[in-house]
């Protein structure tokens, strides 16, 4: 029994440690979160506390669906955010949370109610909800899924961002710039807040593209069995979609900036392409960084920290306008994209009646000033000075870089501006002095260069004259602006960027454009968050450059990896082809390893028949010898005979012959006998004389 209790005890701790799922759906409005949260209702999940049929059709708010919110959870959301600012639902603010808000004693009160709320209506079926407030409070959510032992199953609802733009202007009667911007920020604000959380990404034009692929992915995200009846579903699904389709307009195109365009691209991307969603991450971090300088900007009393502490920035409202968030049109290589803004900002300010350029390789920072110019519809007009042969410092190149600006230049700005190709002494005769409101130098870099150039055109600045100098921050390659920079810092009114290899800003003139005034005259404090504010606003200005990198490379990456993949498809069928044929020349070579194997069986066999026909050979040869020898011992014992019997033959003749005249003696009486032996010498062969029986011969005399 004990045994029982402890197996049974043993048994029950992964279900007592195993994490709870929770349903979260992320979204704005226009991006498709109430249709989603009526199809996972649809699916089994709960995501409302009230009684609702998926396929009721419930009233229109806004032209849109009701929104299927938990009021319970809106409510605790709306007493956090009232904590930190009281008119955050006006159509223009743009609130965002302090540092640490979510380590405030009242928020933690607050979570813990929270905490209380779910685990009362948490079980064994999905739960869930949505809430467009939720991505900023995701920290709470994060410490919450902590305490509860939850897993968040983040559902991202992504709108087109034209779409969800619109649905904002029908709902708050903001501009469609302002609702893309607030798409922007909300997205990043999704990739920011869940960078170690598993993400669904379920596209608004999915449901009408294909809704049953959309639910499978749900059910494969959250785990759900197949359960209600497909029938079910279905009925409930185009009760859903058709009130819905009601309010899209597919037609709505892209987003006016490309950086929204290249965030969305991005975001559609992110849930298969990990690099993809890194780069959001790394954008969304950088981007809440100006939205604090930004709102520094908006508001001389923003809130810097967690605290009511307030720091006033009033230097940096009037540096800032909507032209420092234009973005170049034209990006030709160059060290100057991170100043970009600062130009756009400055011909705004500044309104140059002449601006010269000295030094524009490729052109990237011209055509800045001349697309601020276009823009802005001024008079101004802009003259760029350069060989366009090339120098020690920029390099030596050929005549396709002028060819490529010039190219753009005439299409675009030959109204009002001119190349001119030419060293800088020998076009200074051309511009008169006190001619000339704003002037770049960005030729040779060495001291002694920048310090002739600034001399011999100083004359040509008007009285309400500015020069810039780039480079002013690289202290290598024999560069000397910095030195030179130093050199005026004591003489005129300066302001430095310290970012993208260093901007100087100087104020030669004796009369001080009144939209400069806050530039130059400012606090050190108010200049460090006017730099800082730039140099936010110049890293943003090289992400859509680097994400059109990026997915240039990404490209070239895929077709580098499909040509790689066709070159490997190539490969293997030649390595089947080449397998087959070592199979083949491997049975070949069983086959002649066992011809091998017969023949050297066949050469052993034919040298032991060489070996046995040899010793036969020595057989019948010591045979042949013992045959003669035999037959030459028969010939000889035949001579022998024949002697023998030659001698035999006389014997009996001499016998008969002695014979006949004892016949003829006794023919008177008597018996004669003859002997039965007798003794021969063969001389020559024998030495001992053989004895022959001879017959004893009686002869009767007197009888026949």
């Amino acid at each position: 029994m004990i045994r029982e209790v402890l197996t049974s005890a043993i048994a029950s701790l992964p279900a007592a440690r195993q994490r709870r799922p929770i349903v979260i759906v992320l979204g704005m409005d226009g991006s498709g979160t109430s249709l989603c949260s009526r199809a996972l209702s649809a699916l089994g999940v709960e995501m409302t506390d009230k009684a609702a049929s998926p396929k009721s059709h419930p009233t229109k708010r806004n032209g849109a669906a009701e929104h299927w919110e938990r009021p319970e959870i809106a409510g605790f959301h709306n007493r956090i955010l009232d904590l930190f600012e009281r008119n955050r639902n006006q159509p223009s603010s743009n609130f965002s949370l302090p540092v640490a808000w979510w380590s405030d004693p009242r928020v933690a009160d607050i979570r813990r109610e929270i905490a209380a709320f779910v685990e009362e209506r948490i079980g064994s079926e999905p739960f869930g909800f949505t809430d467009p407030r939720t991505v900023q409070l995701m920290p709470v959510w994060h410490q919450i899924s902590k305490e509860l032992r939850l897993t968040p199953k983040i559902i991202h609802c992504l709108g087109n961002p034209p779409h969800v733009a619109r649905a904002l202007r029908a709902r708050d009667g903001i501009s469609l710039e302002l609702g893309e911007y607030r798409w922007l920020a909300y997205t990043l604000d999704v990739f920011r807040h869940t960078q170690k959380t598993e993400v669904c990404t379920i596209e608004y034009a999915s449901w009408f593209d294909d809704y049953t692929t959309t639910l499978r992915k749900l059910r494969s995200f959250l785990e759900l069995p197949e359960e209600p009846s497909e029938f079910d579903v279905d009925s409930a699904m185009s009760a859903i979609l058709d009130l819905e389709g009601a309010d899209r307009d597919p037609g709505l195109g892209e987003a006016r900036q490309p950086l929204i365009r290249s965030v969305y691209r991005l975001a559609q991307r992110a849930e298969r392409d990990p690099e993809a969603r890194e780069q959001l991450q790394s954008i969304a971090t950088q981007f809440l960084s100006f939205q604090q300088l930004q709102a520094a900007a908006q508001d001389p009393a923003a809130v810097a920290t967690g605290s009511a502490a307030a720091v006033d920035v009033p230097a940096l409202r009037y540096c800032i306008s909507p032209a420092s968030f234009w973005e170049p049109e034209h990006l030709l290589p160059s060290a100057w994209y991170q100043h970009a803004p600062f130009a756009f900002w400055i011909t705004e300010a500044l309104r140059p009646g002449t601006f010269v350029e000295l030094g524009t390789h490729h052109g990237f920072s011209y055509l800045v000033f001349c697309q601020a110019v276009q823009r802005l519809g001024s008079m101004t007009k802009c003259y760029a000075i350069d060989t366009w042969k090339g120098d020690t410092h920029a390099g030596f190149y050929g005549e396709e870089v002028f060819a490529t600006l010039n190219n753009i230049h005439e299409r675009q700005y030959s109204g009002f501006s001119r190349l001119v190709r030419s060293t800088f002494d020998e076009a200074l005769p051309h511009f008169g002095d006190g001619t000339i409101d704003l002037l770049h130098i960005d030729g040779r870099h060495g001291y002694d260069d920048v310090a002739h150039d600034f001399e011999s055109w100083l004359p040509k600045l008007s009285d309400r004259g500015v020069v810039l100098f780039h480079d002013i921050n690289v202290r290598e390659r024999q560069f000397g602006v910095w030195q030179f920079w130093r050199d005026l810092q004591g003489r005129y009114r300066c302001f430095e960027f310290t970012h993208g290899h260093g901007l100087g800003v100087v104020q030669v003139g004796s009369t001080v454009h009144k939209a400069l005034r806050p530039l130059f005259e400012s606090s050190p404090e108010d200049k460090s968050a006017i730099a800082e504010m730039y140099a936010q606003l110049g890293r943003q200005a090289i992400v859509p450059r680097e994400l059109e990198r990026q997915m240039a490379a990404n490209a070239e990456l895929v077709e580098q990896r499909k040509a790689s993949e066709a070159v490997a498809e190539g490969l293997r069928a030649e390595i089947a082809k080449l397998t087959a044929e070592l199979a083949v020349a491997q049975l070949r070579e069983q086959e002649l390893e066992r011809i091998r194997k017969q023949v050297a069986g066949l050469r052993d066999a034919v040298v032991q028949a060489e070996r046995e026909a040899e010793e036969r050979r020595a057989a019948e040869a010591a045979i042949r010898t013992h045959i003669d020898d035999t037959l030459q011992a028969a010939r000889r014992e035949t001579d022998t005979l024949k002697s023998e019997l030659a001698h035999a033959r006389r014997a009996g003749r001499a016998a008969l012959q002695a014979l006949a005249a004892s016949s003829a003696a006794g023919r008177s009486g008597g018996c004669l006998a003859l002997p039965a032996t007798h003794e021969r010498s063969t001389a020559g062969t024998r030495s001992t004389a053989r004895p022959h029986a001879a017959p004893l011969v009686l002869f009767r005399l007197g009888t026949r």
